[in-house]
């Protein structure tokens, strides 16, 4: 039999947890039948490490996973499409409930994804414009570019806080809250970790 799974992330906000809740509720009425999993991790925690990615991958054909918004996905529309591909991979349906978009096998959800697939193309190109409109901008001013001549950390934003999460490893502190705590990939923060002998 189909199920519903409805996915709810915060950031900090627990209130917001609530929120949500009530807003799936109003959908699907009383909450037997539905399996609601919640996280806090930031949007711009890639899916496949967040509890949403294992979520997916349990999917079978015909179940519902079911958000209060489709931002609670992630926060660029590119990450939004790709979990959106995966969730309609799985012949399973999507439902974000404020918008009332739902995603599921047949030539509506198609038009809709191939909409949501050309905004992630734009806001991809826009990247990587402002990226280069960066560099150029910065090579103007003689500014090196690249990594520090004897630099091996492979993450600088992790670098700036190196002895925050010397003392979070010391205090048992795992690389997955780690990541959560400075919103990057876990791989990232092993990565790290393993550089700094921690």
């Amino acid at each position: 039999m189909p199920k519903i799974y409805a996915y709810i992330r915060i950031s900090k906000d627990s209130s917001d947890a609530e929120n949500q809740r009530f807003e799936l509720l109003q959908r699907y009425g009383d909450d037997d039948g539905i399996e609601f999993i919640e996280e806090t991790v930031s949007g711009n925690t890639d899916a496949s490490d967040r509890q949403l990615g294992a979520l997916i991958e349990s999917l079978e054909p015909g179940d519902t996973l079911a958000v209060a918004d489709v931002s609670r996905l992630g926060r660029r529309s590119l990450d939004v499409m790709e979990t959106c591909a995966k969730v309609m991979k799985r012949k399973a349906r999507l439902v974000a409930v404020k918008s009332n978009l739902e995603l599921k096998d047949d030539i509506g959800s198609e038009v809709m994804f191939f909409a949501l697939s050309i905004a992630a193309r734009i806001e991809r190109e826009m990247i990587s414009e402002r990226t280069k409109a960066a560099l150029s901008r910065k090579k103007s001013e003689g500014k090196k570019l690249g990594r520090p001549k004897g630099s091996t950390s492979t993450n600088p934003t992790l670098e700036a806080h190196a002895a925050d999460i010397a003392t979070m490893r010391r205090n048992g502190i795992s690389a997955a809250a780690i990541a959560r705590t400075h919103g990057v990939a876990r791989d990232t923060v092993r990565k790290f970790l393993k550089e700094k002998g921690l």
